[in-house]
C-alpha cells in the first residue's frame, strides 16, 4: 500500500469527498439502514452541503490520500447542542480500503488538530455501522449512557488527550 497522506481538504476536492460519502453510505451503511433513509442522508451530504460544512467557522476537514486517490475523509466542527464540545463529523473510508487503519489515522489526525485543545470533549453521532469502530478508539457512550437515538445513531464522547 502506498504511503497514506492526511491533509486539509482542498476546495476542488469537495465533490470527490461527497461522492466518497455517498459510496460508503450506499455500500457499507446499507448493512444497517434502509435505502430510503440512506438516500435522504446522501442528499444532506451533496457537494454544496459538504462545502458549507467544510467552510463553516471553526471547522477543520481532512482527506486521507493514497497517492493521487482519495481514500477517506473526516472533520471537526463546533457542536451546536453540546456547549464546549467539538463534533467529529463525516468520517468515511473507501469500502475497498476498510480495515487498513485509514479510519484510525483520520481520527488520530482530527484529535491532534490544535482545535481540540479548545474543547472539553469530542462527541460523535456514531451510526449503527460505526459504533464499534469508535468504541475501539476509546469513545464511550455519552454520559455513560448507551442510548440509541431516533433508532439510527448513538452519541459517543471522548476527552481529548486521554486514552
Amino acid at each position: 500500500m502506498e504511503k497514506l497522506i492526511l491533509r486539509p481538504i482542498r476546495q476542488e476536492e469537495i465533490p470527490e469527498a461527497a461522492a466518497l460519502i455517498r459510496r460508503v453510505m450506499l455500500e457499507v451503511n446499507s448493512r444497517d439502514y434502509r435505502y430510503e433513509y440512506l438516500m435522504e442522508y446522501v442528499r444532506r451530504y451533496g457537494p454544496e452541503e459538504l462545502a458549507a460544512l467544510v467552510n463553516a467557522p471553526g471547522c477543520r476537514f481532512y482527506v486521507a490520500c493514497l497517492g493521487p486517490e482519495l481514500a477517506g475523509c473526516g472533520g471537526l466542527a463546533p457542536s451546536k447542542n453540546r456547549p464546549g464540545a467539538l463534533e467529529v463529523r463525516s468520517v468515511y473510508v473507501r469500502p475497498d480500503l476498510e480495515g487498513k487503519g485509514i479510519g484510525r489515522a483520520i481520527i488520530k489526525t482530527l484529535e491532534a488538530d490544535p482545535l481540540c485543545r479548545t474543547a472539553d470533549r469530542l462527541v460523535v453521532s456514531a451510526s449503527l455501522t460505526a459504533r464499534g469502530f469508535y468504541k475501539r478508539l476509546g469513545y464511550d457512550d455519552e454520559n455513560g449512557i448507551c442510548c440509541l437515538e431516533y433508532d439510527d445513531h448513538y452519541w459517543m464522547e471522548r476527552v481529548p488527550g486521554r486514552g
